[in-house]
């Protein structure tokens, strides 16, 4: 029987314990990396023609679009449950950010899910390698960052939100401008909706939205077709723009002139609110001035006066004169005097009963 040679096993061990779980880390990232290329392609390449693949015609494409990961996106966003009403909400917001897909809310929901989980099963391999008493840091980190990454895709819904929201504020002035001219030209309200979307290439998330309306005006009517937009765009520069467009249409009033003054108001919303933020600028600068600009100040006005203060009360061994047994009094005094060649008159005071002094 081969003897074993433990000094190579001592360095495969001690390689292992340097190098094993970066190892191990690399090769379960390009693992995964190459299973989602292959899901990937193999949802991107599935052959149209295959009689089990057939499927009856869809007039909208999307809807055989199941989201970012094919067929296992619902899957995938079925493993985060919530309520009837969270669903509803959420619905809500991915509309009101601009993701009108069909998969839109399964895509997302996905993406937190995997997010959740990829850094618990990374924790968990890594606490399994590490030393034991590694193991509950290790795990608190991985279910730490777990948490935190799953927020993020619902983080990104609620600032693309927000982003579209100013982008429509911004160009509804001009928007009402241009449908107010239109109408004033002959058109009717659905075929100026959709000459104003065409022309607001500066606004894409406005243009977009007025051809929902026209769209849902077209089916439905445009009382509903209103109302849907003032629930996928909350803001009151849109609900008052549809009060006045559901008024005219109603009442038969002149929705040229009534859009003309709305777009004045509008204008002017907007300069008062540009106003208010030059006015909160000098507040929101005073925690940067006080934790930036003030400790650079302070260190160098008062950085001179900190530094002579320090000349005076610590002596210096080098340059003092005590150091270089130079007494200072009034016999060096006297002595500086002679040397000048100046004369000398001491007063000194004589105590009574006693003897003056000789000179």
């Amino acid at each position: 029987m081969t003897p074993i040679d433990l000094g190579a096993l001592n360095e495969i061990i001690a390689f292992w314990n340097d190098w094993g779980l970066s190892l191990l880390t690399f090769l379960s990232v390009v693992v995964i990396a190459l299973l989602a290329r292959r899901i990937w392609l193999w949802a991107r390449t599935k052959n149209p023609t295959d009689s089990a693949s057939i499927k009856p015609p869809i007039l909208d494409p999307e809807l055989e679009d199941e989201g970012a990961f094919g067929a296992l996106t619902p899957a995938l966003a079925a493993q985060i449950p919530e309520s009837a009403k969270e669903t509803r909400d959420f619905q809500l917001l991915l509309k009101q950010a601009g993701f009108y897909h069909p998969a839109a809310r399964n895509t997302i929901y996905a993406f937190r899910f995997l997010l959740l989980v990829t850094p618990l099963i990374i924790a968990g391999v890594c606490a399994v390698l590490a030393d034991p008493q590694w193991t509950w840091h290790i795990l608190g980190v991985g279910l730490f960052s777990g948490v935190v990454l799953s927020i993020i895709p619902r983080l990104y819904v609620y600032f693309r939100r927000k982003t579209r929201y100013e982008e429509i504020r911004s160009g509804l002035a001009d928007t009402v401008d241009m449908l107010s001219m239109c109408l004033t030209g002959g058109l009717n309200l659905l075929d100026s909706l959709e000459h104003v979307a065409g022309q607001m290439g500066a606004y894409p998330a406005l243009a977009e939205e007025l051809r929902l309306v026209k769209r849902q005006a077209e089916v439905s009517s445009l009382k509903l077709a209103l109302e849907d937009l003032t629930r996928r765009v909350d803001l009151p520069e849109m609900r008052q723009l549809a009060a006045v467009l559901a008024r005219g249409t109603q009442l038969g009033s002149q929705l040229a002139s009534s859009l003309h003054d709305h777009a004045d108001h509008l204008r002017v919303s907007l300069r008062q609110a540009a106003l208010a933020r030059a006015n909160k600028a000098p507040v929101k600068l005073v925690l940067p001035i006080l934790f930036c600009l003030a400790p650079a100040a302070l260190i160098i006005l008062t950085a001179p006066a900190i530094l002579e203060l320090r000349n005076f009360f610590v002596a210096d061994t080098q340059t003092s004169p005590a150091a270089q047994g130079v007494t200072f009094g009034t016999n060096t005094v006297i002595e500086a005097m002679k040397q000048l060649d100046q004369k000398v008159n001491v007063a000194v005071p004589v105590v009574s009963g006693q003897a003056p002094l000789p000179e």
